[in-house]
This record gives C-alpha cells, sequence and structure tokens, in this order.
C-alpha cells in the first residue's frame, strides 16, 4: 500500500527566479527554520550538464498521533533530496525528490515547475510508503497531512522571498 500526495503550490515570479530561489541554500534553510525545524544542514551541487541537486536534513518535533510515536519517537529526522533538471526551452523545470523521514516511512515523487498566470506554478506528486505492520496506511495519511502543512508554508515563505 502507498499513499498519494498531489499539491499544488503558487508562487509569485516566474520559473527563472523561482528555480533560482529552489536551489538558494539560504532559502532552503530559511523554510525549513520557518517550518519548525532545527540542526538543519542544507548542501546544493550543481552538475556540468545544468541539474542542481539540493540536499537537506533536519530535525523537527514528531507531531504524530499516539500510535506512531512508538514507531518514530519525539523528533524526526528528514532528508530530502532534490533533484533539478535545468529550466527548459519551454520555461518547465522538474525535480525528482526522495525523502528519508529516518523511520519506517519514505517518500519519493516530483515537482514540476511551470510559469503560470502572475507567476509559476509548483506541481508537487508522489507517493509516501510506510513499513509499518498493521498502521502502515494511517501513519502514510499523517505524514501526507503534514506534508502538505508544510507545503503551505513553504509556498508562504517563497512568497515573502520573492516580493520581499
Amino acid at each position: 500500500m502507498a499513499t498519494s500526495l498531489s499539491y499544488d503550490q503558487a508562487v509569485p515570479g516566474d520559473p527563472v527566479r523561482v528555480l533560482a530561489l529552489l536551489v538558494d541554500p539560504d532559502y532552503v534553510r530559511a523554510k525549513a527554520e520557518r517550518t519548525g525545524a532545527f540542526d538543519i544542514a542544507v548542501e546544493v551541487v550543481g552538475h556540468p550538464d545544468g541539474r542542481t541537486t539540493v540536499t537537506s536534513t533536519r530535525s523537527m518535533p514528531a507531531e504524530v498521533p499516539s500510535y506512531a510515536t512508538a514507531f518514530v519517537g519525539e523528533h524526526l529526522t528528514v532528508t530530502e533530496v532534490q533533484e533539478w533538471s535545468p529550466l527548459g526551452p519551454d520555461g518547465t523545470a522538474t525535480a525528482q525528490v526522495s525523502v528519508d523521514f529516518h523511520a519506517p516511512l519514505a517518500y519519493a515523487g516530483t515537482i514540476t515547475l511551470r510559469g503560470d498566470a502572475g507567476g509559476s506554478a509548483l506541481a508537487n506528486r508522489g507517493e509516501f510508503r510506510a513499513s509499518v505492520p498493521f498502521v502502515g496506511g494511517k501513519v502514510e495519511r499523517v505524514a501526507e497531512e503534514m506534508t502538505r502543512k508544510y507545503l503551505a508554508k513553504e509556498s508562504d515563505v517563497a512568497s515573502e522571498w520573492l516580493t520581499g
């Protein structure tokens, strides 16, 4: 079983500015801080073919139901890797995304950046998979709900950075 995530974000700014923001280590650190994370490490690596890899590791309080605390503990350490393509001639870029929650839960998916009326749109698509007997589906659904909240806050932070 897996739980799907489909979440769209709208941010001001053309795709060139938005992609530059998404791979800016200061922005990645700031959005993690604004979502309650601590012990944040960010690494950005540009590749000769134009791809950019953004790796962030952060800890955060595990705001999960009591049945999930036994599996994840009081805090989660999250390692997220986004492998961004260069911006294409059509103004789109795609990131392959993987998130390791350092628990029996993982996420894999994509983010597609494209121009949209008045700014840019980010389409987040992927799946959570929990390898927890009996309650795995519940754990996945909690992770999906928390990710939606995180992405909403991320949209706010991106908007502030792009308009501030």
